[in-house]
């Protein structure tokens, strides 16, 4: 999860209500809540494509091995101008290479293929100005553009706003 503050609608709620029903079906669950994590942002020095790690290691080194471990990965973020929080970026940026590699061409090589995922959003934003203006919807193109280069095949997503729900198995 990636939200600091708790509205009546909020990814945080969501995930620990997804995580709960998960438990309750006997999957093993681990919530974490990446703005309590301590890390170095990315510094695009390229060395993990070489060396298949990353340079620093922290708490982002950590939850990429978790993401590596998992069948499946819920992201919950909140909407912060029509996309997702910048630490949550940054976890992904960390982790690339552990999600993608590439091709001699520079073509994208999905390395987290047979995981599920699902993405879990809301924002403040009433609809249908939500989704005109591309608010959850922007949250959920960078989320899915993540998981699909990273083979991560998406089972469920659910954009919420303040009037309307949307909840889609795919």
């Amino acid at each position: 999860s990636a939200d600091p503050i708790v509205p009546v609608e909020n990814p945080l709620r969501m995930a620990k209500e997804l995580s709960a029903k998960y438990s309750a079906l006997g999957y093993e669950t681990e919530e974490v809540d990446v703005l309590k994590l301590k890390f170095t942002p990315c510094i695009a020095c390229m060395k993990c494509r070489s060396q298949n790690c990353c340079v620093f290691n922290d708490d982002a080194t950590f939850v990429g091995e978790k993401i590596s471990k998992a069948d499946i990965i819920a992201v919950a973020a909140p909407v912060w101008w029509g996309n997702i929080p910048g630490h949550l970026k940054s976890l992904f940026d960390r982790n690339v290479y552990r999600m993608m590699g590439e091709s001699k061409l520079g073509i994208p090589v999905p390395k987290l293929k047979g995981k599920k995922g699902i993405i879990l959003t809301a924002c403040t934003t009433p609809f249908p100005f939500s989704h005109l203006c591309g608010q959850v919807t922007g949250v959920y193109k960078a989320i899915n553009e993540i998981f699909k280069s990273s083979g991560i095949k998406i089972i469920s997503k659910n954009l919420q706003n303040k009037i309307k729900l949307l909840f889609c198995l795919i």
